[in-house]
């Protein structure tokens, strides 16, 4: 398997996944669009592209650079890393609160994806945790989960 058709399926598999999804979402009419357009949209724009991708990698046969199953899933360490990190940052925001939750988020995401230094890792964490809370709940005002913290 070549990395073009390895990278074509991932497209794919995406692309069904968020179509299975999306199609149980209302979609409304053309002049008021309902919420299930949009990812309606994004996953057959995914299907296309993995299926053109996955043809266009087997026309393009000039170099046939085959991945091992070995080197295959260890490309998949750092997207698993974040996939996880994210679902526990699911499951913890609504107990802990989306201040520390995002914070904390941010600060494991820079340190163990990023690998940025411990102190910059915590000050762009506390940054942007920050920031987005204040964008979102003080500006724009969207009530997001304060878990066990007063504010």
């Amino acid at each position: 398997m070549t990395k073009e058709r390895g990278g074509s399926l991932i497209f794919l598999a995406a692309g069904i996944y968020g179509l299975v999804f999306s199609i149980g979402l209302p979609l409304g009419q053309w002049n008021e669009p309902g919420p299930g357009v949009f990812p309606l949209a994004v996953s057959i724009l995914l299907c296309v592209s993995g299926i053109l991708w996955f043809i266009s990698g087997k026309a393009k046969g000039e170099k046939k650079e085959t991945v091992g199953w070995r080197e295959f899933a260890r490309k998949f360490v750092t997207p698993a890393k974040i996939v996880g990190l994210t679902a526990v940052f699911i499951l913890a925001l609504e107990p802990v609160g989306y201040l520390l939750t995002s914070m904390l988020y941010l600060f494991v995401l820079f340190l163990w994806v990023g690998r940025y230094r411990l102190w910059t890792a915590a000050g762009l964490a506390i940054a942007f945790g920050a920031g987005s809370w204040l964008f979102f709940g003080k500006l724009l005002s969207t009530s997001l989960p304060k878990g066990f913290l007063p504010f």
